[in-house]
């Protein structure tokens, strides 16, 4: 069956966002063109146009072309439809047994960290961290590390347009020394924060990853400092490692702190 000149324009499109991975996030013109084996002229026009509907974004600085932030909200609404919320929730009502701590669930989405889901602790005292609350990445357990797995070019961009602000007393406000961060929450695969957007308030979370294991979400366990030391850091994120590896198997993905 021979197919319209909509449905080879599609095909064409979807072969173009194909070409970008964590290995190769971002490409010049040349380069894809070669790739793709497709004209210049040809290709530009559909990299301007995926470009105007935010789904490829060309940097202003190298010239290169590179996946644009309308994917971010598509990707979460897919998460969210392919049942990561309906995954996570037993799992986390399992860890918030074993722990007794708040236990939330977060996407990375434009820029910001959001929580799509919490199950909260019956302690009196607890932190408050509602579904919908957006945080920026650079401080909090659960904000980090998203943020350490993020492609570097995305932290940078971050970094610039967003600024470090300084939100509690422990918050990293300096790109070197979060930076340094990042790499030592990818190296141990579990991110720990006192005091960075909370006075009186620790976290740790771990990352879930998607079918093709790229980290797609964050679970993460909160609560005040008063119940919180660290001879616990270790037991903490072993259970939040655990959990975050169920629900990654069940999306389909590896382990989660791989």
């Amino acid at each position: 069956m021979k197919k319209s000149s909509s449905v080879r324009t599609v095909d064409r499109l979807v072969k173009i966002l194909d070409c970008f991975s964590p290995r190769r996030p971002a490409w010049s013109l040349a380069d894809l063109s070669a790739h793709l084996g497709l004209p210049k002229s040809t290709l530009h026009r559909f990299l301007v146009s995926l470009e105007f509907h935010n789904i490829l974004r060309r940097d202003s600085n190298d010239k290169r072309w590179r996946l644009g932030y309308r994917l971010c909200i598509w990707g979460d609404l897919a998460a969210q439809s392919t049942g990561l919320r309906h995954i996570a929730l037993p799992i986390m009502r399992g860890l918030l047994d074993d722990i007794e701590e708040t236990v939330i669930l977060t996407v990375y989405q434009d820029g910001e960290v959001v929580c799509i889901e919490r199950v909260e602790t019956t302690h009196p005292v607890r932190l408050a961290f509602d579904v919908g609350t957006r945080r920026p990445p650079h401080a909090g357990a659960s904000s980090k590390i998203l943020m350490a797995y993020l492609p570097k070019e995305e932290i940078r961009s971050i970094i610039r347009d967003k600024g470090l602000p300084k939100l509690c007393m422990n918050t990293i406000t300096d790109s070197s020394l979060l930076m340094a961060e990042l790499a030592r929450i990818r190296e141990l695969g579990y991110a720990v924060s006192r005091e960075e957007t909370d006075v009186g308030a620790w976290g740790i979370a771990t990352p879930i990853r998607g079918w093709n294991g790229e980290v797609v979400a964050a679970i993460g366990i909160a609560g005040p400092t008063s119940r919180f030391g660290e001879d616990l850091v270790q037991h903490y994120a072993t259970l939040c490692r655990q959990a975050a590896d169920r629900i990654s198997q069940e999306l389909g993905g590896g382990d989660g702190g791989s």
